[in-house]
């Protein structure tokens, strides 16, 4: 996957991030290091740093609230591990998002015709004046909505699942007879509403204004909003499409499957649409970027399964029409390595293990590498076939593409780390990480000069730090809130009252000590370090890979001391440690 790193880290050296150059962040910084981390270790954790870094950095919260669609992709993960038990097919979507995310900045990047065809489609003021005015930021966010959540309704799919199955073991006594369950809605509509939090007139008159159109349609409902995107960008009847679009949950009924996008897509416009209206953003940052990306992450599956049939009769998508669209159909479909199986056929299965990808202004070509045989051989052959009925390929590689299958003569088997389960908790904003952040930095600093008072600094300031550095930092900033949850407590802006903490207890140094070194290692080993008893920092070696209790006892007392200064530290940012309410 060498290539996914190099085409990635060019993606991020090209982007410009509007609140690093206006308010002297290093969200770009972080973004970039998630990322590629990722790509060194595609881990569960290692995803989620890559959903909270997007999703911190376009935050769009009520204050002091948690981010709601970082705990959506909780509850997604969860279900995924937990709840496919009775399903024969099912695999990842968790990690599978961000690798999905990943390979579109990399098509981006590589790619002049697709670039072309998102600023042409997306970037024309006439149309839409408030995108991003810094280098590639308006695809990025764009395409962040759509790739990280368009699995974000497969919850639904799983319920649903799960009943046809669990209705069919228990009527086996009747033999062939197979029963189709469905889902049902008693008040649909209040699933496909968008709460009115300002003045319907208010918040939609910037889009009805603009398109005459609107007439025939809500626009606080999803629906409704989807079916006339739909109508702006493919050129598809709007009366007829809304029509499709509100007899689909029936359809579904009628035919036994749920489509995942359908749900997705509803459940973005309906929390983007409330929060944008809560924090007072102007209307036109929910109707042209995130209505964008929420009708990308419908046509995802409904564009084969529904657009392309009776009556609409589409042909193949052009780039174009729909960019964001035309991309996640790819890259979902090109996305297929190391996805991990939870349903109980897919779990005795021969699974592709990575990719490798050549991408460049004229080709497409990937090669799928599986551990042994057997393995469809006419995988590859399938997957040609598909992107023929879905996509203008030949618009973007005009030499054309290749998908191709290789079988490893050796599977080297990666060490791996059973990581604890990512809970729900508070998460601060990003912004006051990265203050910690650089608190971390200027308190290592001071540390340095007292043990070291005739060696200069290596680097005096935060803002000079390589973005490896910088990204460490952040991580442990992130590793202290992850700490304080775990005896109760969150971080937030000092205030007056009973439930601060001055101080930690002996006893509750220790335990985060031990904590904190488990986390450590657990970050390390994910990372490719190894156990050796020297240390050496370019072969990744570290003597401190061991368990906490094997530890010296001067470098347990410096897990200490990181812990008995977390009080200080935050107070030196305005923050303080508070027990969290019952």
């Amino acid at each position: 996957m060498n290539q996914l790193f190099s085409y990635a880290n060019r993606f991020f050296g090209q982007l410009e991030v509007f609140e690093d150059i206006a308010r002297g962040h290093s969200y770009k910084a972080f973004l970039r290091q998630a990322v590629l981390e990722f790509l060194e270790n595609e881990t569960k954790e290692n995803a989620f740093a890559v959903y909270t870094a997007f999703f911190d950095s376009y935050r769009i919260a009520l204050r002091d609230q948690g981010c709601t669609f970082i705990d959506l992709l909780d509850v997604l993960h969860n279900y995924e591990e937990n709840a496919a038990t009775l399903i024969d097919k099912q695999r990842d979507h968790y990690v599978h998002s961000v690798n999905v995310f990943v390979l579109g900045l990399c098509i981006y990047a590589q790619n002049h015709a697709y670039r072309q065809a998102f600023d042409r489609t997306n970037l024309d003021p006439s149309t839409y004046a408030h995108a991003y005015s810094t280098k590639h930021e308006e695809f990025f966010y764009r395409w962040g909505i759509a790739s990280l959540f368009h699995d974000i309704g497969y919850p639904v799919e799983i319920i649903g699942k799960q009943i046809t199955k669990f209705i069919n073991l228990a009527s086996e006594v009747d033999g062939d007879v197979k029963i189709n369950p469905h889902l049902e809605f008693d008040n649909f509509e209040e699933l496909n509403s968008i709460k009115e939090v300002i003045s319907k007139k208010t918040f939609t008159r910037a889009y009805f204004e603009q398109f005459e159109s609107c007439i025939y349609i809500d626009l606080l409902k999803p629906i409704d909003l989807l079916a006339h995107k739909l109508h702006l960008s493919l050129g598809v009847e709007l009366k007829s499409t809304k029509k499709a679009l509100d007899d689909f949950i029936h359809v579904m009924a009628r035919y036994g499957f749920i489509d995942h996008g359908f749900y997705s897509a509803i459940i973005v416009l309906k929390w983007y649409g409330y929060l944008i209206q809560s924090c007072g953003y102007k209307a036109e940052y929910f109707y042209f970027p995130v209505l964008d990306s929420a009708s990308a992450i419908l046509l995802h599956n409904y564009y084969h399964n529904a657009l392309q049939k009776e009556p609409f009769n589409l042909g193949t998508l052009s780039a174009k029409d729909h960019p964001i669209a035309f991309l996640l159909m790819l890259c979902d479909e090109l996305q297929e390595w190391n996805r991990k199986p939870y349903g109980i056929l897919d779990r005795q299965r021969n699974h592709i293990h990575e990719a490798t990808f050549a991408i460049d202004d004229h080709r497409l070509d990937v090669t799928y590498l599986v551990p042994q045989e057997p393995f469809s051989h006419c995988f590859a052959e399938e997957k040609e076939k598909l992107f023929k009925s879905l996509l203008k390929l030949e618009e973007l590689f005009d030499g054309g593409y290749r998908i191709d299958c290789e079988i490893m003569n050796k599977l080297t088997q990666l060490a791996g780390y059973d990581a604890q389960e990512m809970n729900t908790l508070p998460r601060p904003l990003l912004e006051n990480l990265e203050k910690l952040a650089i608190a971390i930095h200027d308190r290592y600093n001071q540390k340095q000069l007292e043990m070291h008072p005739e060696q200069p600094l290596e680097y005096k300031k935060f803002s000079e730090l390589p973005e490896t550095l910088k990204y460490s930092n952040l991580r442990q900033a992130r590793s202290i809130a992850k700490m304080l949850a775990q005896i109760g407590c969150e971080m937030h802006a000092k205030v007056s009252g009973a439930n601060r903490i001055e101080n930690f207890a002996d006893e509750t140094i220790e335990y985060l000590a031990k904590f904190e070194h488990d986390e450590w290692v657990r970050e390390r080993l994910q990372t490719g370090w190894t156990y050796g008893e020297k240390k050496d920092v370019e072969k990744k070696i570290s003597p401190y890979l061991v368990p906490y209790e094997e530890l010296s006892e001067s470098i347990k007392e410096m897990d200490r001391d990181t812990v008995r200064h977390i009080p200080e530290l935050l107070d030196s940012i305005g923050m303080g440690v508070f027990k969290l309410a019952q």
